[in-house]
């Protein structure tokens, strides 16, 4: 007894130690672990495709009378504050003409603009809506050097770069430069505790350090997207590091670790999706079965052309709409071929298929999307590829090489829309090599050299 008695003793510093040697991982804030759990339903709610007939409804009356009511108002008769309320009212009536002149007029007159970050803001959203690129461009230089750079300010940058990355690629990078100092001044000079307060009348709250982080990395991504020297690279990288402050809280230093994650992965090889363990972890099984032919699975990434993968769990029901439009074998962009597949992570069990699945719920996400180019792949990918919204798309070049990852709008897969951009832009800096072309269902039929997109 006496012997336990000394072992237990000997034992309980050693066990104490183990204990407090492994820190503790760190944790978001309450406030940001709320955030992130209502994160799906904001999602949910964000998407028209999944409001109800009745609200679909009451937007379709509220859009036709804002229509007749902005036709019946001439912005020349307006100043001031009234030509910004004109401006949204007629941005609701679709009537971008109009938002235009009004936002012009506001932001041309000699008088006091508190807001006028509202002004650039609706007139580069219309001047993005009737695909007046050039017009977009530079309003979004002139907004840089008129306002502060606030959360306002943030989201006009990023809906003009986020439109000219693929077809307009030197603009959106001149766009990102143009904006790098002022990420970097905010980087340096906020503090994780006590954020700074609007500097203007009517100004948005400054943005997070860790959002500031993110559009500070996306200069980054846009450069490897332009192929420039790996030298520019690494300045960039370095310039956005070093303006972080050395202590960053839970909830900054969590999100900018994702960025840091999903940034890594461009320029590398995509792994083997149809590899029966999981792509890092070869103890870890994937579920991963094929909607399109259970029998077997395609070669992902596809040889010899660019594949896209659009990435979704089984809740997001605008993602599951979106891929039911899916092309079911390859297609060209620019004379480029590709493959286009969903992959749709499983979270709950899903219902045995009934005749036709009443609503859209995960349980039934599996029965909508058979027979088309869907895999059903374990929930652990969301994170793998660091998907922090949807829908997300990762594309790569014809030698499986991931060149995009990013979150993408419900109308990506549309004709001529984000991901036909992409693969447009893929095709031409990264060529398909001269080699035999290899499908990914081996017994497939090779499509004619003609063949174009069904989507």
């Amino acid at each position: 007894m006496l012997e336990l008695t000394i072992l237990v003793i000997f034992l309980l510093p050693i066990t104490a130690l183990a204990q407090t040697s492994t820190p503790a991982p760190p944790q978001l804030s309450p406030k940001a672990a709320y955030d992130d759990a209502v994160h799906p339903l904001d999602l949910t709610r964000r998407s028209m495709s999944n409001w109800s007939a009745t609200e679909i409804a009451a937007l379709t009356v509220s859009m036709a009378h804002a229509k007749v009511d902005c036709a019946a108002r001439d912005p020349q008769t307006f100043t001031g504050s009234n030509l910004i309320d004109l401006a949204k009212l007629c941005a609701l009536g679709q009537n971008f003409p109009a938002v235009i002149e009004a936002s012009t007029r506001y932001i041309a007159a000699d008088a006091p603009k508190p807001l006028l970050a509202q002004a650039y803001a609706g007139l580069i959203d219309a001047q993005l809506h009737i695909k007046d690129e050039t017009a977009a461009f530079m309003s979004a230089q002139a907004m840089l050097v008129a306002v502060p750079y606030d959360t306002l300010t943030a989201e006009t940058l990023d809906e003009a770069i986020n439109f000219m990355q693929f077809l307009y690629t030197n603009d959106a990078l001149t766009l990102a430069r143009a904006r790098q100092p002022h990420l970097l001044a905010l980087l340096s000079a906020t503090a994780p505790a006590t954020p700074s307060t609007p500097s203007y009348p009517g100004a948005e709250p400054p943005q997070s350090l860790h959002d500031l982080y993110a559009d500070g990395i996306a200069l980054a991504a846009l450069q490897q997207l332009d192929k420039a020297p790996p030298a520019s690279i690494a300045a960039t990288l370095t310039a956005l590091n070093a303006a972080l402050p050395s202590t960053l809280t839970p909830d900054d230093a969590i999100p900018i670790a994702l960025a840091r994650r999903r940034y890594a992965l461009l320029g590398q090889p995509l792994p083997n999706l149809a590899h029966p363990s999981h792509p890092t972890n070869p103890h870890k099984p994937v579920a991963l079965v094929s909607l399109n032919t259970p029998s077997k699975l395609p070669n992902l990434p596809a040889r010899n052309a660019i594949t896209a993968l659009l990435l979704f769990p089984d809740w997001c029901a605008q993602c599951i709409r979106m891929a039911t439009k899916l092309p079911p074998t390859v297609f060209t962009v620019a004379g480029h071929e590709a493959y286009l597949y969903g992959l749709l992570a499983q979270t709950v069990p899903p219902n045995p298929p009934p005749p036709a699945p009443a609503a859209i719920t995960p349980a039934d996400a599996a029965n909508y999307l058979r027979g088309t180019p869907t895999l059903i792949v374990d929930p652990s990918f969301l994170d793998e590829f660091a998907v922090n919204d949807l829908p997300f798309v990762v594309i790569t070049d014809t030698e499986g090489i991931i060149r995009v990852l990013q979150p993408v709008s419900d109308d990506a897969i549309n004709p001529g829309s984000t991901i036909d951009a992409a693969i447009a832009h893929i095709g031409a800096l990264w060529p398909s090599p001269l080699l035999p072309p290899r499908f990914p269902f081996p017994d497939t039929e090779a499509p004619s050299p003609t063949a174009s997109s069904p989507h």
